[in-house]
């Protein structure tokens, strides 16, 4: 599983800004677990909520990375959510 994880956790970080990042690794150090799944929540929430503003904007290029963070940021959270279920039960 953590195979798979670290799969998903780089791309999401390749386009994740550096403020971000630096709070993921206060949270957790080196690893990403499930004590980020609320940030990665929110991120998925702002991301999905700016990229009609983008879109309408004329921002092609930002409206592109947003869509790859949320594109990175669901199985991200979903293979957390997964994970944490298992070692709940």
């Amino acid at each position: 599983m953590i195979n798979c994880l670290d799969q998903l956790v780089e791309p999401y970080l390749a386009l994740e800004s550096l403020e971000v990042t630096e709070i993921l690794l206060e949270l957790c150090g080196a690893s990403i677990d499930e004590r980020v799944l609320p940030l990665l929540k929110q991120r998925l929430h702002e991301e999905e909520t700016q990229i009609p503003v983008l879109e309408e904007r004329g921002y092609i290029r930002l409206r592109e990375k947003s869509e790859q963070l949320v594109a990175a940021l669901i199985p991200l959270i979903a293979t957390l959510e997964t994970q944490n279920k298992g070692e709940r039960n």
